[in-house]
């Protein structure tokens, strides 16, 4: 353990922080741990960071958009953090055997955390990427609306006593969303960066793979900028199958592990459906599957991860698609 840093646990919530730190140990030699409290508010974290020792290095999960401010905050004063999956913290609580969980306990967790692992420092999203993410997240959200409108509306009209009233109000709506959509599909392809949108062309060499999926999954992972492998950018996006089998009689089927991005694995999922009649080794692969008995859903999520892995090629190497 690094004893020159002091490692701060955090425990967010939407209206809360519940920080703890070590402050040394008793006779017995058992750990000593402060504790307080702080209202998830800029101004208090503002005040808070600047109090912080030179040493400090704190420790929180992400928790969206929750955790959204501690990260600004600890960034702009140049406070060294590291922000982990809930996976992560849930892993080392079970190491521990820990069997109680309150917002004390989850704060002292992270700090000891830190103190076993010492994790890297993490760093915040490029602010002009970070608002692409938004917006494209935004923009596949007012599809899902507008499509879950037009559906209301498809209904509807099998009904022959339907409601005026509702059939104009859902009429309202769905201009709305058109309106809305128009407007930042246009505002995205103007706010693409070039590099971004180099790669996103790239990547549309690989057959199935549009330029909705493509500049979502580039600009999810940057343009695959700190991805090793093709595995990691599945891992990352959520696409990455589970395993949980131990000796003989536990054999549990693999599941996707959906830690990633909810909107890009939709995006690539449509794209799936696309590859799998036109990507000749995304359709071999399914046929492969369906023939060896696997469902249609399993086979997809193969044929997902194989666009994945053909995407990763193109773009690092810098390749044609064959």
């Amino acid at each position: 353990m690094n004893q020159l840093t002091l490692y701060y646990g955090v425990d967010v919530s939407k209206d809360t922080l519940h920080i703890s730190y070590q402050t040394g140990t008793d006779a017995s030699g058992q750990p000593q741990w402060a504790y307080q409290t702080l209202p998830n508010e800029l101004d208090a974290l503002e005040q808070w960071s600047t109090q912080l020792p030179s040493n400090s290095h704190l420790i929180f999960e992400y928790t969206g958009t929750y955790s959204a401010r501690l990260g600004w905050v600890l960034a702009l004063h140049n406070r060294p953090f590291s922000i982990l999956t809930p996976s992560q913290s849930k892993g080392f609580a079970t190491t521990l055997k820990s069997i109680s969980k309150t917002d004390r306990s989850d704060a002292v967790l992270l700090a000891r955390y830190g103190q076993v692992f010492q994790p890297p420092v993490s760093q915040l999203t490029d602010e002009t990427l970070h608002q692409l993410r938004q917006q494209h997240k935004h923009l596949n959200d007012l599809r899902i609306s507008q499509q879950a409108v037009a559906n209301q509306l498809h209904a509807l009209s099998f009904d022959p006593r339907a409601s005026q009233k509702v059939k104009a109000s859902l009429l309202v709506l769905q201009q709305s969303y058109l309106t809305q959509i128009a407007l930042f599909e246009a505002e995205l392809d103007q706010l693409s960066l070039q590099e971004l949108q180099t790669i996103s062309e790239r990547m549309q060499r690989v057959k199935g793979i549009g330029p909705a999926s493509a500049q979502a999954l580039c600009t999810a992972t940057n343009g695959l900028t700190g991805f090793e492998s093709a595995k990691a950018v599945a891992k990352f996006v959520g696409i990455a199958p589970t395993q949980t089998q131990s000796g003989s009689s536990i054999h549990r089927r693999g599941r996707m592990a959906r830690t990633g991005l909810g909107y890009v694995r939709g995006l690539l999922y449509m794209a799936a459906r696309s590859a799998r009649k036109y990507n000749e080794g995304c359709k071999a692969l399914y046929e492969r599957l369906r023939a060896k008995g696997k469902c249609h859903k399993v086979a997809m999520v193969a044929v997902m991860n194989k666009l994945v892995h053909q995407v990763f090629a193109v773009v690092k190497n810098n390749v044609e698609f064959v």
